[in-house]
């Protein structure tokens, strides 16, 4: 989620043909490009392959920007296929598609008037003594409002962008095709059970109704978290929180950036924070937020308590899949190769038929990411090149199309999510012993 800086209002494409027919306008200006970029380099006298004509600057813009205006599945499966940015797509497109994560397009005012209506009923706002009808925060499915009730109570009020639920099926298949069609993801690479798990997630992220109820049972597990006192969440405001809308009570927050700014020397706390709660989630609630976008963490000014925020994305995992990838970790922090390609075959990598290189690569990622668990003492996430290194032996596969792979859809959320952990810890230069931490759970 994005929170409040320069939103573009833009209407929200409703029904199927019009959202169709922005992909498809889409597509036809990625193959009139495709052409125009092609007679320049025929008249230079160079050839070049379409690959290279496909993943140009300009094209893989007007694919990030279209499907962030068209918002919702569309949006969201941009997200979902550069959550394994390397491994699965070629790093250009991950990296334009990653942009999704940042954009901030709202919806006009009208639309979210009628939306409001359609949920509360026309006298909606006699119940408020104040509604902001400018968002303070935005992402792939809605938007926030802040508003405040006759008796005082502060809530943070989602909207769902309109058509976003109904539209969840016809855009993923849409934007698959589009993608398929427009050479930006080989014909061969098998997204099946990506665009399976993508549906589902999507579904489910869609249902406010879900959402309110995952809210409520994050509340009731994280009481038993050890650092609970560390931690503040949301709690549902139900008797205004429809499918469509999710109103919550309004924590006063500061971004994390803008936090960590103020105050560097609070960054290996906070990520030390969030690391225990990542490996707690995983192997001892098996239930997880698992989007990693820096807007769901913010912080109380006043405690400097952690806020957690947007629980649209959270995940179930079984017990045995847990262990299992417990199990895959202490290999790769015990160095043993072999130990590390069973236990991942156990997990479900390398079921299709993967090649020889693909499956030294994807040992190779993954011993790389168990080197923060390895370290005696803190790890220095703002001295190591560890991401860069991840990147470096992940485009060797992004060069070798008949090498791409998908990872089980469990795997690459939990990837998405430690990855996202890493990437703060970089971000703002943490010192986390991260050994320590996850010898709790030894």
């Amino acid at each position: 989620m994005t929170t409040k800086s320069n939103f573009t209002a833009a209407a929200v494409p409703k029904s199927r043909t019009s959202r169709l027919l922005k992909l498809g306008g889409l597509a036809g200006r990625v193959a009139g490009n495709v052409v125009a970029e092609g007679s320049k380099r025929w008249v230079r006298g160079e050839a070049a392959p379409l690959s290279e004509l496909v993943l140009t600057q300009k094209n893989l813009t007007h694919v990030a920007d279209k499907l962030a205006r068209m918002r919702g599945a569309a949006m969201k499966m941009g997200q979902l296929l550069s959550m394994d940015a390397g491994t699965l797509l070629p790093a250009e497109l991950a990296t334009v598609l990653a942009r999704l994560q940042a954009q901030g397009m709202v919806m006009p005012k009208t639309q979210l008037l009628n939306a409001l209506e359609s949920n509360w009923g026309e006298s909606w706002m006699e119940q408020f003594s104040y509604f902001s009808f400018e968002p303070v925060a935005a992402a792939s499915i809605g938007q926030v409002h802040r508003a405040r009730l006759e008796s005082g109570e502060e809530l943070a009020i989602k909207v769902q962008f309109p058509g976003v639920a109904q539209s969840i099926d016809s855009d993923i298949d849409n934007v698959v095709s589009l993608l398929r069609m427009s050479g930006l993801i080989p014909r061969g690479l098998d997204l099946d059970d990506l665009i399976a798990e993508a549906r589902r997630q999507l579904h489910l992220e869609a249902d406010y109704l879900a959402e309110a109820q995952h809210i409520n049972q994050y509340n009731e597990v994280v009481q038993g978290f050890r650092s609970s006192a560390s931690l503040l969440m949301p709690s549902c405001h139900e008797a205004l929180t429809s499918t469509d809308i999710l109103s919550m009570s309004f924590i006063e927050a500061e971004a994390l950036d803008t936090w960590l700014k103020r105050k560097p020397e609070d960054a290996a706390r906070i990520l030390a924070l969030m690391l225990e709660l990542f490996f707690t989630e995983m192997l001892e609630y098996q239930l997880m937020q698992t989007d990693p976008n820096p807007a769901n963490y913010q912080i109380d000014p006043q405690s400097g308590r952690l806020v957690l925020l947007d629980f649209g994305a959270v995940r179930r995992f079984d017990t045995g899949f847990t262990q299992r990838y417990k199990h895959a970790i202490d290999m790769a922090i015990a160095r043993s190769r072999e130990g590390l390609q069973d236990a991942l075959e156990a997990l479900g990598f390398f079921a299709k038929g993967a090649d020889v290189a693909n499956r030294d690569v994807v040992l190779d990622i993954f011993m790389l990411a168990a080197e923060p668990l390895r370290a005696e003492g803190e790890y220095d996430f703002g001295a190591s090149d560890l991401a860069k290194r991840i990147q470096e032996r992940g485009m060797s596969v992004s060069r070798d199309p008949n090498a791409w792979h998908t990872p089980p859809a469990d795997v690459l959320f939990l990837h998405r999510k430690m990855g996202g952990m890493y990437l703060l810890a970089a971000k703002y230069g943490a010192k986390v012993n991260v050994s320590e931490i996850y010898a709790r759970f030894s």
